[in-house]
């Protein structure tokens, strides 16, 4: 099977599982609109990218995020340029997955199960949610030792964040994502994060994923982070597929692929 042909098959599998898997999502409307899921991705797919993950090499630095001049975090966007290097095979691997979860259907069917999230943002019925304009730009995120981010709600340029955690095992199932609300009893501005009382931490499981709807608005704020890796914690690989309101924001072979004739 020559390597075009193997993308699409993967792709065309994983697309399949993933709306299936969507429409058994977790939704939960506080702290704000959210949803977890299980086996979002095909099981032997999610096996053979477990052992395909590209070398460090291939990542972005974030530089900001150093501790005691380590790096602790990196990223690589999921391009078709700077898939390139990695071999034919796994090349088509990873681009099958990321086709699938860049097709409008994943789009819709995510847009539609965080309908009131997307409703109270744009001011529309929850109806036309899965109708608003939004764009995929997935990217590989690798986290180590030290690595730790503040509450924050995201930029309003991206209007869902999903996380797709993907350890080889359940020994990283405490290194999930925090949901966070503002706080100003006693207990909150003693310890970290402060000002902020922890309300919900998705559990970081093979092949899970948390998605929310971003909020940053004086009333509601998706307010979201990660205290500091503990030193065992080893590599903390993610997929983050990020859906933004501008198409400049996001993948453009994705664009180009799925959204060009898009008005």
């Amino acid at each position: 099977m020559d390597t075009n042909t193997q993308r699409a098959e993967i792709s065309s599998i994983t697309l399949a599982h993933l709306l299936d898997r969507l429409e058994h999502a977790e939704v939960e409307e506080k702290p704000f609109p959210h949803f977890f899921v299980t086996n979002l991705l095909p099981s032997k797919i999610y096996e053979q990218l477990l052992d395909s993950f590209p070398e460090v090499s291939y990542y972005e630095h974030y530089t900001k995020y150093d501790q005691d001049g380590a790096g602790t975090r990196y990223r690589m966007m999921m391009t078709d340029k700077n898939m390139s290097g990695l071999p034919p095979e796994t090349n088509s691997l990873w681009l099958g997955v990321r086709d699938a979860l860049g097709d409008p259907q994943v789009k819709r069917s995510i847009f539609r199960q965080l309908k009131s999230g997307i409703a109270y943002r744009f001011g529309i019925s929850p109806d036309e949610a899965e109708d608003v304009p939004a764009y995929p730009n997935p990217a590989l995120m690798r986290e180590t030792t030290g690595y730790a981010i503040k509450p924050h709600p995201d930029t309003r340029k991206k209007v869902i964040t999903m996380q797709i955690a993907m350890p080889q095992d359940e020994t990283q199932q405490h290194l999930g994502m925090g949901l966070y609300r503002l706080s100003a009893s006693p207990p909150s501005l003693l310890k970290k994060p402060k000002g902020f009382k922890r309300v919900k931490q998705f559990s970081f499981l093979p092949n899970s994923a948390n998605a929310f709807v971003v909020l940053n608005t004086l009333k509601k704020r998706s307010w979201h982070g990660r205290e500091e890796l503990p030193p065992d914690a080893g590599v903390r690989n993610t997929l983050l597929h990020i859906y933004y309101g501008e198409r400049e924001h996001a993948n453009d072979d994705l664009v180009s692929k799925f959204y060009a004739k898009a008005a």
